[in-house]
């Protein structure tokens, strides 16, 4: 069946005439209007012409070329839509219309909204992997550190988001440390990319780096020197492949903040690598604060997805 079709609603019923005179045979390729001039059949092709319709002897064919007068008669692809290829005699009566598959090709359509094969693509082609709230954490006094455990690892990768403030007094920001299956050991390295415009001047881009640590620094959080104390600081991290065994686990993340009112911007762009002597799958993160912690109304969110 053709996927497209042309249809028209002012298309005039008119009778069956053949090229060359006689009946139209089951095997018969082509026909016209035997008024000699089709009123209001749709111009483009394909579309439907129903042969003797409303009878037990009714045929669709699908016309694909002509105009339907003697000099351009109709080029016709017979025993359309689960129709039978039968003999009609010249005279009786023909009209453009609907048919049975326009209305089951569309209805097939709007059934694969959560299948496959929408639009002629594979499922992977238009569907996407879920994607769940695993945690979602809110500071509501000051603290160390937020702790995630039974992480499932059902997932292929996890994303970790973060926004707050830390209750430091002499500095403008500093580094969220992040810890896997509380690992102390260490097995964790970074890379840094940092740029920072204190007071003006454009410091960077510059890089920090360390390894053999017992943690990592995951975001960029403001302090009390970056600002009034609604300025905050934060990012996200991606760490894909997180419940495999085969490999070390990896995150890549971007994080940082400013105050607005001043040229104080601050950037992080961070890989961090964790190395555990045995390879697992991420089953709890720790992120932990620098000095006295995080202040309250601090916003931490895990997902999974894929």
């Amino acid at each position: 069946m053709a996927l497209w079709r042309y249809y028209s609603n002012v298309a005039i019923a008119d009778t069956l005439a053949v090229p060359g005179g006689g009946n139209l045979s089951s095997s018969a390729t082509q026909c016209y209007a035997g008024s000699g001039a089709p009123q209001g059949y749709p111009v483009n092709t394909p579309w439907i012409l129903r042969l003797e319709p409303g009878t037990s002897n009714e045929e669709l064919v699908l016309v694909t070329a002509g105009a339907g007068t003697a000099a351009s008669p109709w080029t016709i692809t017979r025993a359309e839509d689960g129709t039978t290829a039968k003999g009609h005699n010249a005279g009786v009566q023909i009209q453009h219309g609907l048919s049975a598959g326009d209305l089951s090709q569309a209805a097939t359509h709007y059934g694969q909204g959560s299948g496959s094969g929408v639009h002629g693509l594979p499922a992977s082609a238009w569907q996407i992997g879920a994607f769940a709230t695993i945690y979602e954490t809110l500071t509501s006094v000051n603290q160390q550190s937020v702790a995630w455990s039974a992480i499932p690892q059902t997932y292929a990768h996890l994303l970790v988001v973060a926004q707050g403030r830390l209750t430091e007094t002499t500095v403008q920001s500093d580094d969220v440390q992040v810890q896997f299956n509380g690992d102390s050991g260490a097995d964790y390295s970074y890379l840094t990319n940092l740029t920072q415009n204190p007071g003006g001047t454009m410091a960077g881009p510059s890089a920090g780096t360390g390894y053999g640590g017992t943690s990592a620094p995951m975001f960029r959080f403001l302090a009390s020197q970056g600002g009034s104390a609604v300025d905050a600081g934060g990012g996200f991290a991606v760490i894909p492949n997180y419940a495999g065994a085969s490999y070390t686990k990896t995150f890549y993340g971007i994080s940082g903040g400013g105050n607005g009112t001043s040229s104080f911007v601050d950037l992080r762009l961070r890989v961090g690598i964790w190395a555990p002597a045995v390879q697992a799958g991420i089953t709890a993160i720790t992120l932990t604060a620098p000095g006295s912690g995080f202040a309250a109304n601090c916003s931490f969110g895990l997902y999974g997805f894929g």
